[in-house]
């Protein structure tokens, strides 16, 4: 089985080619270029590279969000795309448990957290083997922090600033490595490997997953203020 996976919910864009479960390519750029800009050449040099073509593809994996709203479209459009052309299978996930799987060795629970902006992330919970304790949702890293009662690994881009904030507080908090702390479509292919929590959908099915935002853009909140 080959499995070609790829994350866009942030401004890294990270991409995975897996055969039969071994990673055999694995990129992930951050640039000022978009998404639309990028993803698709990357992935044809991808499969260049590894002298695979895309009909020797067996599925597609993406995460679903929270994240980057355009990010998210341009990721599952794309997915959705090479699916129904191909007549290929489509994984998907939130990008908080593939995230939480960048360090599902450790013993403790592990937070996922992703910046939401407005000094908000979105976060979920997950015990050692990727159960969720708590579903994907948004808050300010305090009152996320307010809910977590035992030993927590927190995994995403939290600053040195409120690490030393965090300190004090009664329950332990371990902070995953830097270079663990973004998304990265190789944790896709783990999850799908080894079934960690991820859904599947055949081609004749894929017009029906939506992207995971969890909150209205900024954008729409403002037009309807305007209403």
């Amino acid at each position: 089985m080959n499995i070609l996976a790829f994350d866009t919910s942030t401004s890294y864009e990270s991409i995975a080619l897996s055969s039969n479960g071994q990673i055999i390519a694995d990129v992930t750029t951050k640039s000022k270029k978009t998404h639309s800009e990028r993803l698709l050449p990357t992935l044809e040099n991808l499969l260049s590279q590894t002298d695979m073509k895309m009909e020797e593809i067996s599925a597609i994996a993406v995460s679903l969000g929270p994240g980057s709203f355009t990010g998210l479209r341009i990721g599952l459009s794309t997915a959705k795309g090479l699916c129904f052309g191909l007549k290929l299978p489509l994984y998907v996930t939130s990008t908080l448990r593939s995230l939480a799987n960048n360090a599902s060795s450790v013993s403790s629970n592990i937070c996922a957290l992703m910046d939401a902006g407005r000094d908000e992330f979105y976060y979920a919970m997950y015990s050692s083997d990727l159960t969720e304790i708590h579903k994907p949702s948004f808050a300010k890293i305090e009152q996320i922090v307010q809910i977590i009662d035992t030993e927590t690994l927190l995994i995403g881009p939290v600053s040195l600033t409120i690490k030393q904030a965090l300190s004090d507080t009664d329950v332990k908090l371990n902070f995953a490595r830097a270079i663990d702390c973004y998304p990265k479509a190789s944790s896709l292919i783990d999850i799908i490997e080894n079934q960690k929590g991820c859904d599947v959908y055949e081609a004749d099915d894929i017009a029906k997953i939506e992207p995971l935002y969890i909150r209205k853009s900024a954008a729409e909140v403002n037009f309807k203020l305007k209403q």
